[in-house]
């Protein structure tokens, strides 16, 4: 079996899994507010020191989350797509 389709199993399975739609959504949500902050960088540039970190950590906060979905869809379903690379 390939990996494109080992893949596409994976996914099979955890379709109808809230944890999945959960973690798309929040990889979707991360990217349009990284495309914000790029569109809008100069403005973001002209911010407070103060609310530059604010920004950033809540940009930390959401690839934390993220990240931590990532471990948990790989514990309860064996969904680790770093592998298949």
């Amino acid at each position: 079996m390939d990996s494109n389709s080992r893949i596409w199993l994976a996914i099979s399975r955890l379709w109808l899994k809230p944890a999945f739609y959960t973690h798309i959504i929040s990889a979707i949500c991360t990217l349009v507010a990284i495309a914000i902050f790029i569109v809008n960088y100069k403005k973001v540039l002209q911010l407070k020191p103060i609310q530059l970190i604010e920004i950033f950590l809540l940009l930390a906060i959401a690839i934390a989350a993220h990240g931590k979905s990532h471990i948990m869809l790989e514990q309860q379903y064996g969904y680790d797509p770093i592998a298949y690379l």
